[in-house]
């Protein structure tokens, strides 16, 4: 589906529909499929405004009711000895993130007629590409979905328990009651600090939350790898609310901030605020870059055009247009907000094609006046 009701008619329905909601993945879209649960069951906490937004996967009290939302004490399956409504993790979480029209987890790209090049595939797969710290190969992992393939649960958990710290993604948000924009909206994306696989928690989302499960991929193994910012080579490492990104789209000088946005002003429109100037490392390197390396998110994010750094806008490190609609191609930069569930690109790479990388991510940060 391409069309989507205006986001004022959306909170005005959301006041008063019975509802599951979907959030997309690209802005702050909401989509209504008449099913068993009511708005406030899920969101009551969300008015009027969306800053701690937790659903049904926290805020447990005496007086809530929030458990009967995703747990059926009396009719599971025979085989849902977690009293779920389905019979495995994934059908009971795609109970709301289920993509009707393509607004789901999964399915966005797809039902826009576009090829996903990249996705984590649920419950079709126990294979970690790097997953072997000593060889930098795959791994085999036993996860906790069917057949021990990986599920929902392995990365996220449904009760907000041992969660990361909430950081600022770029998924925009907004007040129900007047729609001004939440640019500094956080969340945790209810990750676990210990994903399946990992060994040790992982306080904050940056590359050692990645390197949990693709043990392989970080710098301080047997194997040389790109070098990421990680624990395992520094005692401060970048995370994504806190990378040094340039600080105009022709600066080359840089700031700290968060990967995705920078100096975001309360209630000022998404185009001014969100940009992808975090995507690149001028060199040489700046002060606030010396001594770090990127994040593994720096490269391995949602599909869009980074552009060089100091280039002049609009011929590159521009955020997408007016933030009202998603996958609008022309304006939307990037053009979908899947990420890491699916992407556009090869490998989840923030700039290649769909079955293949290119030199466009490596001049990122290696000009060609720098190449030996």
């Amino acid at each position: 589906m391409k069309a989507r009701p205006a986001i004022a008619a959306a909170v005005a329905l959301m006041a008063t529909a019975a509802c599951s909601v979907a959030f997309g993945w690209a802005e702050g879209d909401v989509t209504y499929d008449g099913d068993l649960m009511d708005c406030p069951a899920c969101h009551a906490e969300d008015f009027p405004v969306f800053t701690t937004r937790s659903g049904p996967h926290g805020g447990y009290t005496t007086t809530t009711q929030k458990c009967q939302v995703c747990h059926t004490v009396h009719v599971a399956p025979a085989d849902g000895i977690l009293l779920l409504p389905k019979s495995t993790v994934l059908g009971t979480c795609r109970h709301c993130h289920d993509g009707t029209g393509g607004y789901g987890v999964y399915g966005a790209i797809a039902a826009r007629g576009l090829t996903v090049g990249a996705d984590h595939s649920i419950e079709t797969t126990n294979l970690v590409p790097g997953g072997d710290a000593a060889t930098g190969g795959s791994a085999i992992t036993t996860f906790t979905g069917a057949n021990g393939y990986l599920s929902c649960d392995d990365c996220h958990s449904p009760h907000a328990s041992s969660v990361v710290a909430t950081f600022s993604g770029e998924r925009i948000r907004f007040h129900a009651s007047d729609l001004t924009w939440l640019p500094y909206w956080s969340t945790d994306k209810l990750l676990k600090q210990r994903p399946t696989g990992a060994t040790t928690p992982t306080a904050v989302y940056g590359s050692d939350w990645c390197l949990g499960c693709h043990k392989g991929r970080g710098s301080g193994g047997m194997v040389n790898n790109h070098p990421v910012d990680s624990t395992l080579v520094t005692a401060t490492p970048f995370y994504y609310d806190r990378v040094a990104i340039v600080t105009t789209d022709t600066s080359l000088e840089t700031t700290y901030g968060t990967l995705g946005l920078l100096n975001a002003i309360p209630g000022s429109l998404p185009s001014a605020i969100w940009h992808n100037r975090g995507f690149v490392m001028p060199y040489p390197r700046t002060p606030a870059q010396s001594g770090h390396y990127p994040i593994c998110q720096q490269c391995h994010e949602d599909s869009r055009i980074v552009g060089e750094p100091g280039a002049v806008a609009p011929a590159a490190v521009y955020r997408y247009g007016d933030g009202n609609t998603s996958g609008d191609p022309g304006t939307d930069n990037p053009l979908f907000q899947c990420f890491p569930h699916e992407t556009q690109n090869y490998r989840m790479l923030v700039e290649a094609t769909v079955t293949a990388s290119t030199d466009d991510l490596c001049l990122n940060c290696h000009p060609l006046s720098q190449l030996p």
